[in-house]
């Protein structure tokens, strides 16, 4: 798991949390369960910044964007790049696989069969 955040998207959530250095944002996976999982643009965030459960912590602007334990199954194997293009409401996200296959990133992923898993 990756996690990448441009300098537009860090920019967009310090503006719209009023951000300062140490605060943090946590993301997370959005489904609708059971066994629905949908890798797509617009994912789940918010302003948390403890960081006891984070599994993968990014720092940037002094800001730490991160992913804890009980939602990394949903981006495991995944590069996960958040983006914020100008004009639009809100950031997007954009995944990839890590192992540069060209396969798509959908319900087929690690992710989701872990998700599979979990649920069974």
């Amino acid at each position: 798991m990756q996690l990448i955040i441009t300098d537009p998207a860090s920019k967009w959530f310090q503006q719209k949390f009023n951000l300062t250095s140490g605060d943090g944002i946590k993301f997370y996976g959005k489904t609708i369960q059971p066994h629905n999982v949908k890798h797509g643009p617009k994912q789940g965030y918010e302003p948390e910044s403890t960081l006891d459960e984070a599994t993968i912590v990014i720092e940037k602007d002094g800001i730490n964007y991160h992913i804890n334990f009980t939602d990394a199954w949903f981006f495991s194997g995944l590069v996960v790049t958040v983006d914020y293009p100008q004009g639009t409401e809100e950031p997007i996200f954009i995944f990839s696989r890590e192992d540069n296959s060209e396969a798509d990133v959908d319900a087929a992923t690690g992710a989701s069969r872990k998700y599979e898993e979990y649920w069974e």
